[in-house]
C-alpha cells in the first residue's frame, strides 16, 4: 500500500458490488468442466445470437441488490479514504443494465470510473489489463478461476505490479484455500479499515 496516498481499489461488479444469488452455480460448472470436459484453460463463453444475449441480460438482472457492505463502501469513498473503480467482465451489450443499476442506487457518480468489457474480451484478460493500467493496490473478485489467474500475474517475485487480489467466496466453494478470502464485501472493507488506522 502506498504511504500517504489514497488506496486505489478495483471491484468486480456481479457478486462483489451487487449481490448475485446465481453465483453459487460457478463451483459446480467449474467442477463439471474440469472433471468431465477436461478443460484446463480458462475460457469464458460469449453469447453469439440475439436470443442468447437477451437471456444473458435477463440472467444478469439477478444482480439486483447491493452486496452486504455497500453502505460502508459508499462511506469510505465519500470520506476520501479510498479511490474505487468498477472493473467488470460484463460484455458490451450489458452496459445499459450496469448503468441502470448504478442509477437505481444513486451510485452513478460514486466510483472514480467504471470499466466494462466493451471489446468483449475474455474476462480474466480484460481485468488483468485494466488492473495494470489503473495500477491498483487491491482488486476484489468473486470468481475463483479469475482470482487464481490474477494472483498468479500480480504476486510474481520481481513483478512491477503489486496488486493484491482478494476473493469473495460463496457457500459452495468456501472450503477452497486462498489467503485473502471473505464471505462478502463488508469483511473485505473491514480489513481495509484496519489498514487505514
Amino acid at each position: 500500500m502506498r504511504k500517504g496516498k489514497v488506496i486505489r481499489i478495483g471491484f468486480d461488479f456481479d457478486g462483489v458490488i451487487a449481490y448475485n444469488p446465481f453465483r453459487i452455480i460457478r463451483f459446480p460448472i467449474a467442477l463439471f468442466k474440469k472433471v468431465f470436459l477436461h478443460k484446463k484453460t480458462l475460457k469464458f463463453y460469449y453469447p453469439g445470437s440475439e436470443l442468447e444475449k437477451k437471456l444473458w441480460i435477463l440472467a444478469h438482472e439477478s444482480s439486483y441488490f447491493p452486496a452486504k457492505g455497500f453502505s460502508k463502501l459508499r462511506r469510505l469513498i465519500e470520506d476520501g479514504k479510498i479511490e474505487a473503480y468498477i472493473v467488470t467482465g460484463r460484455y458490451s451489450f450489458l452496459e445499459k443494465s450496469l448503468k441502470r443499476w448504478l442509477r437505481r442506487y444513486k451510485a452513478e457518480n460514486l466510483f472514480k470510473e467504471y470499466y466494462i468489457n466493451k471489446k468483449d474480451e475474455q474476462s480474466h484478460l480484460f481485468k488483468e489489463k485494466m488492473i495494470k493500467k489503473l495500477d491498483l493496490d487491491y482488486f476484489v473478485e468473486d470468481n475463483l478461476d479469475i482470482v487464481n489467474h490474477l494472483s498468479s500475474r500480480f504476486s510474481v517475485l520481481g513483478s512491477k505490479f503489486k496488486t493484491e487480489v482478494h476473493w469473495i467466496y460463496n457457500i459452495l466453494d468456501r472450503f477452497e484455500k486462498y489467503e485473502h478470502k471473505y464471505p462478502h464485501l463488508e469483511y473485505f472493507l473491514k480489513e481495509i479499515e484496519r489498514k487505514l488506522k
